[in-house]
């Protein structure tokens, strides 16, 4: 019995060591609280339970840490802030890390939040972010993201503290390095900070309300907070302006009332004396010193029923000297619900709507073809501080930003947001062999922008951030941010190779003078004859133009007496934009694409309906639906097409 015990003791104890000794003490699980080495933590870090060994101390072990935050820059309150903690070494594949955000008192401020689950998560019950298993485990680099949102209200400067472990995962804790550290973000300056105002500071980041301005003349200058006030039904409302005097003597000065629209509320003003709504003009002077000012005008408007904005110019002249006044309006905002579409990119936007009636007509979502994806991942950061910009002019709330990769079919959306002016980190996945789709290794990305106010997919040029490991190409555990989004050669002409003899013609470009004179004047010593779908003409030789202004969408029959090369500069018309009416029998057609697109699309709509009975292009190239015939094929930007249909119609590109 005596032997038994012993061994089944000793059998135990072989367990238990086997079980009890980790493959690395990295704490895969993640690193528990209180050893991000800030304040609140007595400067703890991992190396309180891992001991540092020379060996392990390289060089070649590096902490980088990066923001859309400059280092001692001023954070706004409430705002959202992306932070990417990057740990790097050429000889190892374990790594951890922990860190938190106090104020220089060691009192934890703002809100940690996890963007990549997988990675990282928080512990302490929410103030410190940490790795998770698979987050602790990469090949010579390991980034770790998160967000923080600053608090509501000034608490002092933050400081991010990180602890980051290399771990040369031998199974116990000894012969590791643990390098520490810190950036500093300022808190907000209060103060004015509108550049129009006399008393702005640039080194303050949040308006207080104290910003004062100023209107002037020769002889008279207004100061004052605002011209604009606010109230609902029944609310008196009341702003205030203070009158100078800048000359060198005494003046006498007037005041008097405008107001701009005849359905402005019940208003009146007050200078000396406050007088009834029917008087615009003050009945008297008051005097104002040489050097001095008078606070004693105050305009006052009764909010009515009618809510929007009500502007009342205020104007004030010294006696004698009415052609040196000097004038301010000030705009009443009689508050309250107007009902209509409130949407921005829509297309019956009203932007004195403040409730949705559910009336906006928007653009159709972007035709983008999916991936459907599952491989290995890739982030990218889009940050509130990237320069992402059409023609020059930010984007805008509602957008459409996707990132797609080419297949032999065409491009293929692997994953795209909505732009909502916040920071996003978007994810792409690499290539999935059951569904056939997703990035190939070293693919690169390609972008794109859908202009949700004109219904238009931009394709732009991204430039990336060197902080981050990775860039343009995909990669798996991947991570790129972006710096700069451009779109790419704006259309503003369009070149014609216009065939000697007769052709049809037709342009997507637009300017102020659609004038056919002018239009062709380039290349009036070989034209002939330019005519539209009901005959009318512009005949060269006669200087005689009974086409007037070319219409975007029609197609036109034009004669040359040599092959010539033509271009038209403007503005690119949206083809969505442009519905073409057709008449029963012929008519002429525009082309309003920019690239070439087969007939059995442009006129799919009309076919289905089977009202067409032939298409042509200049050469008699024809579609002939009776017959199951289509000799047309493909369209092409600056052509016209002749098209005979059995009943009125919209032809819709």
């Amino acid at each position: 019995m005596k032997n038994w015990r012993s061994y089944l003791l000793g059998f135990l104890c072989i367990v238990i060591v086997f079980y009890e000794v980790p493959s690395s003490h990295t704490n895969t699980t993640g690193s528990p609280s209180g050893y991000s080495g800030s304040v609140s933590d007595l400067q703890n870090t991992c190396e309180t339970c891992h001991s540092n060994n020379i060996v392990n101390s390289l060089d070649s072990n590096h902490v980088l840490i990066s923001s859309e935050l400059d280092y001692l820059a001023h954070y706004n309150l409430g705002q959202s802030y992306f932070f990417a903690i990057t740990a790097s070494s050429f000889m190892l594949n374990k790594f951890g890390f922990q860190a938190c955000i106090e104020n220089e008192f060691g009192d934890k401020i703002g809100t940690l939040v996890v963007v990549d689950a997988i990675q990282t998560q928080l512990v302490g019950d929410g103030t410190y972010v940490t790795h998770t298993q698979s987050g602790s485990q990469a090949i010579g680099v390991s980034t770790w993201v998160f967000n923080w949102i600053a608090p509501m209200s000034q608490q002092g400067d933050a400081v991010l503290h990180t602890s980051v472990l290399f771990s040369n995962n031998d199974g116990t804790t000894q012969g590791d390095q643990v390098l520490y550290e810190s950036r500093t973000f300022a808190e907000p300056n209060f103060g004015c900070t509108d550049p129009e105002a006399f008393n702005f500071n640039p080194e303050n980041d949040l308006d207080d309300g104290s910003c004062l301005y100023s209107l002037n003349s020769e002889t008279l200058s207004l100061s004052f907070q605002n011209l604009t006030v606010s109230g609902s039904f029944g609310e008196e409302l009341a702003i205030q302006l203070n009158v100078h005097n800048t000359s060198d003597e005494s003046l006498l000065v007037h005041a008097s009332r405008m107001p701009t629209q005849l359905s402005t509320p019940t208003n009146w003003f007050c200078w000396g004396a406050c007088y009834t709504p029917s008087v615009s003009e003050s009945a008297s002077s008051l005097e104002i010193s040489a050097g001095s000012y008078l606070d004693e005008f105050s305009g006052h408007l009764i909010a009515g029923l009618n809510p929007g904005n009500y502007p009342v110019e205020y104007c004030f002249y010294a006696e004698n000297a009415i052609d040196d006044s000097i004038c301010a309006t000030i705009t009443y905002k009689v508050l309250g619900d107007v009902y209509g579409c409130i949407d921005p990119n829509a297309l019956n936007y009203n932007a004195s709507a403040t409730v949705d009636d559910f009336s906006c007509i928007l653009f159709p979502n972007p035709l983008w073809e999916f991936s459907e994806s599952y491989g290995g991942i890739h982030s990218i950061a889009l940050n509130t501080d990237a320069e992402i910009t059409i023609n020059d002019s930010n984007i805008s709330i509602g957008d459409w930003i996707g990132i797609f990769y080419e297949t032999d079919s065409g491009l293929v959306c692997a994953g795209y947001t909505v732009w909502l002016g916040e920071n996003v980190n978007l994810t792409v996945h690499g290539f999935d062999p059951e569904s056939e789709q997703g990035f190939l290794l070293n693919d690169e990305f390609i972008w794109q922008v859908w202009d949700a106010s004109e219904g238009v997919s931009w394709p732009m040029i991204a430039t990336y951030s060197s902080l981050q490991p990775n860039n343009q190409n995909f990669q798996i555990d991947g991570f790129s941010s972006i710096l700069t989004m451009n779109n790419i050669n704006p259309i503003i002409s369009q070149n014609f190779e216009i065939p000697n003899g007769w052709s049809l013609f037709s342009t997507y470009i637009s300017n102020l003078d659609m004038n056919a004179m002018t239009l062709f004047e380039p290349i009036v010593d070989d034209l002939i004859i330019v005519k539209n779908n009901i005959g009318e003409a512009y005949i060269v030789e006669y200087q005689f133009n009974a086409i007037g202004d070319f219409v975007n969408g029609q197609g036109y029959l034009m004669k040359t007496s040599l092959a010539v090369n033509l271009t038209f500069s403007g503005d690119y018309v949206k083809p969505i934009q442009f519905p073409i009416s057709l008449q029963e029998g012929w008519n002429m057609v525009g082309y309003l694409y920019t690239e070439s697109v087969h007939s059995d699309i442009v006129f799919e709509d009309l076919l289905d309906q089977n009202i067409i009975q032939i298409a042509k292009d200049y050469q008699g190239n024809a579609l002939i639906p009776g017959w199951e015939f289509n000799g047309l094929g493909m369209m092409n930007p600056g052509q016209g097409y002749q098209l005979k249909v059995d009943e009125q119609a919209i032809l819709q590109y």
